[in-house]
């Protein structure tokens, strides 16, 4: 399965239990309550299901939702 934005958008939703129209890819990833174990079962959510190695290096400097993303599809696009 190719990913897309808006497959990662409905993980987010998911496993951090936010409603997907909310998740405004300006918002910082704390203005949307989105913490670092929300952030870590993202990226097992997203590692099961594209089977691709995201280490939390690469997102750890991501402040906005929308860089969150951008990083995890360029992970997983390249894998």
């Amino acid at each position: 399965m190719h990913p897309t934005r808006e497959a990662i958008i409905a993980i987010i939703a998911e496993e951090a239990r936010i409603d997907e129209e909310k998740l405004n890819p300006e918002a910082t990833l704390a203005s949307l309550g989105i913490a670092s174990l929300d952030v870590v079962s993202v990226l097992f959510a997203i590692e099961d299901k594209f089977g691709v190695d995201i280490p939390q290096e690469e997102i750890a400097s991501t402040e906005t939702l929308g860089q969150f993303i951008d990083v995890i599809l360029a992970r997983v696009s390249a894998a």
